[in-house]
């Protein structure tokens, strides 16, 4: 019989347990993936952690404890891998209580880590990524787009094609009214919303384009501080106060931001980023040019769809995909990686994450 793969819980919140404003939710993909024993939760807040931990009722929870310091778990719990999902300004770096990746490596824990990697500028996350390429630990990152039906059909058409990409467009406008963590709107929280959000978009202009020569972005933004930054539907407090209240207007993040660069390639590339749709549904699709061939990717959060112009034609192709779970092929993987030891399915490693990292950043950088 195989031994089952002890795993522990980073962070009790959204990403790993689902709620908030988005599709992920890890534990309920590893529920389908058999031979797993969750072991530990770590949250700085317990009770929530014990509250996600109730609602749960498959059996692989059976023996979790809670902790509320993920380095007393990782001492008495002992476990294979861990899944580390916690606010960007918690973790990615050297620091006492942010030094989570340090941590589990020095302990021969793999790792599965949300993206972005950190709040905290690429110089201070760089010893990190030495750390856990030194240590030898296996580490996937949660670019789950990576693993899409779409994307991948995107790759297979380019290469079947011939024709390296030229140009990559990515367009990803937020609906803000219903985001209701203090920490979203500061900057200093999560590094601003190209580091934090628009991420899955950088990330798959590398995947799809190559890297980027960093020396080349250029992107301008308007800044919270300005006239055209202040929002009019950011949502309520239960006192009545608006989310963004109290944050100084230098810190509130680019209600609008528009990059380009240049490919190590020689091709190009630009990104539009906003916060500006209320309710609760996001606009988003990039598109990629190559000679005689246009894709545009639709609505990879909701209802995604490639379009198609194919080279020597003038019609236009749309191929649906439906039932795909990208955040279940992501853990897959991962997982087979560990039983295996086979990275190869593995599609985002800590060190190419590190250079969407970078790019995030270059961008940011850039548009103050």
């Amino acid at each position: 019989m195989e031994r089952k793969l002890r795993i522990v819980f980073i962070g009790g919140g959204a990403v790993n347990f689902g709620g908030g404003e988005g599709p992920w939710d890890h534990a309920s993909r590893l529920e389908k993936i058999e031979g797993i024993e969750v072991v530990g939760v770590a949250d700085p807040d317990v009770d929530r952690a014990r509250g996600k931990l109730a609602e749960r009722s498959h059996e692989m929870y059976r023996d979790a404890e809670v902790f509320g310091d993920f380095r007393k778990m990782l001492e008495k719990v002992k476990p294979n891998a861990a899944w580390i999902g916690v606010p960007p300004n918690a973790h990615g770096v050297e620091e006492d209580g942010l030094d989570i990746e340090v941590r589990c490596a020095a302990a021969g824990v793999d790792m599965f880590v949300e993206k972005p990697l950190s709040a905290f500028r690429p110089e201070r996350v760089r010893p990190v990524a030495k750390a856990i390429a030194e240590s030898g630990v296996t580490v996937s990152v949660g670019y789950m787009f990576r693993y899409s039906r779409a994307v991948a059909e995107m790759k297979r058409i380019l290469a079947e094609s011939g024709g390296a990409p030229r140009a990559f467009s990515g367009r990803y406008n937020c609906a803000y009214s219903g985001i209701r963590k203090p920490e979203w709107w500061d900057v200093r929280m999560t590094g601003g919303l190209i580091v934090e959000q628009a991420t899955h978009f950088v990330d798959l202009a590398r995947f799809l384009g190559g890297d980027v020569e960093l020396d080349s972005v250029k992107a301008t933004a308007i800044r919270g501080s300005e006239p055209l930054g202040r929002l009019g539907d950011v949502p309520l407090k239960e006192d009545g106060e608006r989310f963004d209240d109290g944050v100084d207007p230098t810190n509130r993040h680019a209600c609008a931001t528009t990059a380009v660069w240049k490919y190590a390639s020689g091709a190009v590339g630009s990104l539009v980023h906003g916060t500006l749709l209320h309710g609760g549904k996001y606009e988003s699709e990039l598109e990629v040019w190559a000679d005689g061939l246009r894709l545009v990717l639709v609505d990879p959060y909701g209802d995604c769809r490639l379009l198609v112009r194919r080279p020597h034609s003038e019609e236009t192709e749309t191929i649906r995909f439906a039932d795909d779970d990208s955040y279940l092929e992501e853990d897959v993987a991962f997982v087979e990686a560990l039983r295996t030891g086979d990275r190869s399915e593995i599609r985002s490693s800590y060190e190419d994450a590190f250079k969407t990292f970078e790019l995030t950043w270059a961008i940011t950088d850039a548009a103050e």
